[in-house]
């Protein structure tokens, strides 16, 4: 047993100092016997035994200090490639905020989320095993190929009927009706050497509705970061499933009709059909809403020192959930604006408002836009939203900033950095034009879906005009003036511009 190793280092570091000094001093009086013999034997005796104990005592110290340090510094440098290394293994957790918008299309979404996650995890293979009844069924898979490229698996691959052995195997009927059996992933080996496999559940509300197969593809194990984050994936596929079935079974067309006039009512209460006005500023906006209503929204809160704040976004539902869900947004952003310094220190506290609110399980995209009146800055913060884009008509070109997208407000509460404040300077006549995620589907009648470099080249071609005259133009361009359906999706565009 190493007694050193129990004191602390300040006590070690005292015995150790008193230990040198008696080996010092026990040395002296030896040396001084042995040249000048005017000591005396006992003395010298003691001396030479005190000068021995403290050398004794003192190399002993010092050695275990030396050993545990090592350790220590060795522990750190682990540590911190473990860290390094579990960051660079998480995942891009925009597949959740990608998983529940499409949740509408359940096989769809769940083929997609799984293309999303292979990618971020490339040593893995993934195939999702849909319950039906007493059995398994092979619903959808990914892997990474040979050339390093996303793809699905075929339900014709022979990987699919090795795998399916393997996990009916492992499961039976009696385990998949008692979820609480299943509350912890369960590995398997395809060979003897190795547990390469896992079955993790996609469980909600003490139903399985299916299992996840994980397959790894080199000797990596499976470390806990990476787990707990299938578990999350897993959980926020089962919430999927969930919804799907209760829309499915939900058909009586009275309840559906009434709930789509609440929904339009909330809609219409709460989102500005214009634009407000500021000096020094000409702003104008352009919306329009599909008949259920995909979630976008936008709104624009008067803040003192004549400061307006231009807020937009999109909810990861439609229909009722998500006016009820923004209705409390609304409400957390109307109680925190007024005392918030920037756009960051408001999306910042808004998030651990939500964070701490376990009522809300759906979350949204959100930018924050603040200008002041005769003033030609930006302040905005972006929270998993859409990048804006700054048309400088005078100059010649619309550029599409480079900024921290950050997350969506409510998706993810730990270990993201906080939301930041980025300025951008406008010159006379220059403009922002903010738009909501449905903008990119704006003409889903044509058949093909916008991006931002598309907006950008639209907008690029446009000389200088009032705000309204350049929206109206880019809807013209956007969709077909003899259009009679409405949109797909609803869309918001905002474009404030200098005097």
């Amino acid at each position: 047993m190493n007694i050193a190793a129990k004191i602390d280092s300040k006590t070690r570091l005292l015995l150790t100092k008193i230990s040198g000094v008696a080996a010092i001093i026990g040395l002296l009086i030896l040396v001084r016997e042995l040249g000048w013999r005017d000591v005396g034997t006992w003395p010298a005796f003691t001396a030479a035994f005190a000068a021995l104990l403290g050398t004794a005592i003192f190399v002993g110290l010092f050695m275990s200090t030396s050993f545990n340090q090592q350790p220590e510094s060795t522990t750190k440098a682990d540590n911190k490639a473990a860290s390094e290394a579990y960051t660079t293994n998480i995942p891009d957790i925009s597949i959740f905020y990608r998983l529940h918008q499409n949740a509408g299309d359940l096989g769809s979404s769940s083929e997609k989320a799984l293309l999303m996650l292979v990618e971020a995890l490339p040593e893995r293979i993934l195939a999702l095993y849909e319950v039906r009844g007493k059995d398994l069924a092979f619903s959808c898979g990914a892997r990474m190929s040979s050339r390093q490229k996303c793809e699905t698996i075929s339900p014709a691959d022979d990987l699919v009927a090795e795998l399916s052995q393997r996990v009916n195997s492992c499961m039976d009927a009696a385990l998949l009706k008692t979820p609480a059996r299943f509350s912890k992933p369960l590995f398997f080996s395809r060979t003897q050497e190795s547990e390469d496999g896992m079955l993790l559940p996609v469980a909600c509300d003490n139903e399985i509705f299916a299992v996840l197969a994980v397959l790894s593809t080199t000797d990596r194990s499976y470390g806990a970061g990476e787990t707990d984050f299938l578990k999350h994936f897993c959980t926020s596929l089962a919430v999927c499933y969930r919804n799907h079935m209760e829309l499915s079974s939900f058909n009586d067309a009275s309840l559906l009709e009434a709930e789509s006039r609440l929904t339009q009512r909330l809609f219409s209460d709460m989102l500005p059909e214009a634009a407000k006005s500021l000096p020094g500023w000409d702003i104008a906006q352009l919306s329009a809403y599909s008949a259920s209503h995909s979630g976008d929204f936008h709104d624009y809160i008067m803040l003192p020192g004549n400061r307006m704040l231009i807020i937009a976004g999109r909810t990861s539902t439609g229909g009722l959930s998500s006016a009820l869900y923004l209705s409390r947004l609304r409400t957390m952003l109307s109680c925190l604006c007024e005392n918030c310094a920037s756009p960051a220190d408001l999306l910042n506290r808004l998030s651990n408002q939500l964070t701490c609110d376990k009522s809300l399980d759906l979350f949204a995209s959100l930018i924050a836009v603040q200008i002041k009146a005769n003033d030609r800055s930006v302040t905005l913060a972006v929270a998993g939203h859409a990048t804006p884009l700054i048309n400088r008509p005078r100059s010649g070109f619309v550029e599409i900033p480079q900024l921290a997208a950050g997350v969506p407000m409510g998706l993810f509460s730990q270990g993201v950095d906080p939301y930041q404040n980025q300025v951008i300077q406008l010159l006379p006549g220059d403009g922002i034009l903010i738009y909501t995620d449905g903008a990119l589907d704006f003409a889903g009648e044509k058949g093909n879906r916008l991006g931002s470099e598309d907006l950008r080249l639209l907008l690029d071609k446009m000389p200088e005009q009032y705000a309204d005259d350049l929206l109206a133009n880019l809807a013209d361009q956007l969709v077909p003036a003899e259009s009679k359906t409405g949109p797909l999706e609803d869309y918001t565009f905002i474009y404030a511009s200098t005097e």
